[in-house]
């Protein structure tokens, strides 16, 4: 045995650990205001946190020192008081930028939960439906995404179709297939005011959420959620029943049946109209995307999440890193003639373009 190998597997194992409870703690962080109180405020004590936040200060001390140990925050020795950088509060600090990134420590603790049910199921080759996750995780995995697909969506990644966007101008339609709590649904209504919209996913939770969303922001005449199956592609309001816009955002690869759900969507488009598939950003090889943070991450959320509620629904179990050679492949099989990568700029997501013909 190389026991000074040993010896640094052993660090890394505590580290991971370390991690793991940092992350955690960044979740309750952020949810007690910590990150926004420390935002531009320069140096502070823990007691001088504790009276900006209201969180106890005892609680504060202890946060600190595991905020620090993780490299969040800063802390000055001299004068024991801690900083959090404006590089750091760009990505915690405020949960209406694009940049925020809270929503990704939000989703560890319903995710970590699983880990027991996960382990019979790894004994058992059951999976773990979307039900079992809780009723909290709708909302959890709105947060990951939420702020960038309000700022982007409309502004940056349409575009990039300008045909589609010409269509939703003129009164279009669109579906939005596993809409979630429908944040990607409600933000093509609110950027195109004579276009129909629709959302369809399988949890009855999130369609309720969606719909409440939808009321609150005066758009219940123009955007509608079904509760259905991804294959289960309902007519539109035109008078062909067509769709001009299909959009699945990172959701094929959960589905149980990823191959029927693209034939409908393809089947579903009207002459000229374009399906925008959104999947994680990876190579197509795990020795492609072991370099990858991104990846590795994603790798974490595809066996805690992904996989297990797609078997649970008697699917395949892709996972979230399948790559775009096998989502190309995919599409050709599925009918499309036409599926390429958008010039679209994330360090996360890949989007590609199909059309029918």
């Amino acid at each position: 045995m190389d026991r000074q190998r040993s010896q640094q597997f052993m660090l890394k194992l505590v580290g991971d650990v370390a991690t793991a409870m940092a992350t955690s703690l960044a979740f309750v962080g952020d949810e007690a205001g910590l990150f926004r109180a420390m935002a531009g405020a320069g140096p502070l004590s823990a007691a001088e946190l504790a009276a900006r936040s209201g969180v106890h200060p005892r609680y504060v001390e202890e946060w600190l020192a595991a905020m620090a140990g993780a490299g969040y925050v800063e802390h000055d020795a001299a004068s024991d008081r801690f900083v959090l950088p404006d590089e750091h509060a760009l990505f915690l600090a405020d949960p209406s930028s694009e940049y925020y990134l809270g929503g990704l420590a939000r989703a560890v603790p319903d995710m970590a939960a699983i880990a027991p049910k996960l382990a019979d199921a790894f004994r058992s080759g059951r999976g773990i439906s979307f039900a079992e996750f809780g009723a909290d995780l709708p909302v959890g995995l709105e947060r990951m995404n939420r702020t960038v697909y309000e700022s982007r969506l409309a502004t940056t990644w349409l575009p990039t179709m300008p045909a589609v966007v010409e269509r939703l101008r003129a009164g279009g339609c669109a579906l939005d297939v596993g809409c979630g709590t429908g944040v990607a649904a409600i933000t093509i209504a609110k950027a195109f005011p004579d276009a129909k919209v629709v959302g369809l996913d399988l949890d009855p939770r999130s369609v309720e959420i969606a719909r409440g969303y939808a009321a609150e922001a005066g758009l219940g005449e123009r955007v509608s959620f079904v509760v259905a199956s991804a294959e289960a592609i309902p007519r539109s309001p035109a008078p062909d029943g067509r769709w001009d816009l299909v959009s699945t955002f990172d959701v094929i690869h959960d589905l149980p049946d990823p191959d029927a759900a693209l034939r409908a969507i393809r089947a579903g488009l009207a002459d000229g109209g374009s399906y925008l598939m959104v999947e994680p950003k990876v190579a197509d090889t795990l020795a492609e995307n072991l370099g990858n943070p991104f990846a590795r991450m994603l790798y974490g959320i595809s066996c805690l999440h992904c996989v297990p509620q797609s078997i649970a629904q008697g699917g395949p179990g892709l996972g979230a890193c399948w790559g775009p050679a096998r989502a190309a492949g995919r599409a050709r099989d599925a009918g499309f003639a036409h599926f390429a990568p958008l010039p679209v700029r994330s360090p996360a997501l890949a989007f590609y373009e199909a059309k029918a013909a």
